[in-house]
């Protein structure tokens, strides 16, 4: 019997027919995109969390608590100000699939903003974007001081045309150079000599 049902069987083909080939590119295709719609939902949703997160600590800030100054509001409106700035990075990055231009006046105008508006610092503090991040800084020459902590609790000077730089795809802020180490606390920011 075995010798009979071997006689009839007929060897299994691996080719495909043209229309098999077309709809399996079909669906690699289908499957591109759904996994394409899924990252940019992911980096939206990201983006609105780092901007609700920095205005938490932006309002934590409104009200003195212990913070080396007399009063921490001047450096609350900084906070919003960098919290705008990355929740508008995000949505240009979700917009046109890219990050926008660095230098000045695109780095704000790519945004919607006026560069003159942030001609001046906000109580000590320049605020730039710059692509995917933000630089807070104070300028050469001037008598203003700017101060951080480390995830440490270490006091950081922040050396002028040096800068703090915030990401915008994560809620991470450096001490002048975006590598592991230089991490700090943007809610501990403070500004002396004004």
């Amino acid at each position: 019997m075995a010798r009979l049902l071997s006689t009839h069987m007929e060897p299994m083909s691996h080719k495909s027919t043209p229309l098999q080939a077309g709809q399996a590119n079909i669906e690699y295709a289908l499957l591109i995109v759904l996994i394409a719609v899924i990252i940019i939902a992911v980096v939206a949703l990201s983006g609105s969390a780092i901007a609700k997160r920095l205005g938490d600590v932006a309002n934590m800030l409104a009200t003195p608590s212990g913070s080396p100054t007399t009063s921490a509001s001047p450096y609350a409106t900084a906070l919003l100000d960098l919290a705008d700035m990355q929740s508008r990075i995000m949505s240009y990055h979700n917009k046109y699939g890219g990050w926008p231009r660095t230098w000045s006046p695109y780095n704000f105008t790519d945004l919607g903003l006026n560069p003159a508006d942030y001609a001046q610092p906000i109580n000590g503090l320049y605020i730039s974007p710059h692509g995917a991040e933000v630089g807070i800084a104070n300028r050469a020459g001037d008598n203003l001081q700017v101060y951080v902590k480390d995830l440490n609790g270490n006091t950081l000077h922040l050396i002028d045309t040096w800068a703090i730089w915030c990401e915008t795809t994560t809620s991470v802020c450096y001490y002048h150079t975006v590598a592991p180490g230089n991490e700090v606390d943007i809610s501990t920011i403070y500004v002396t000599g004004q």
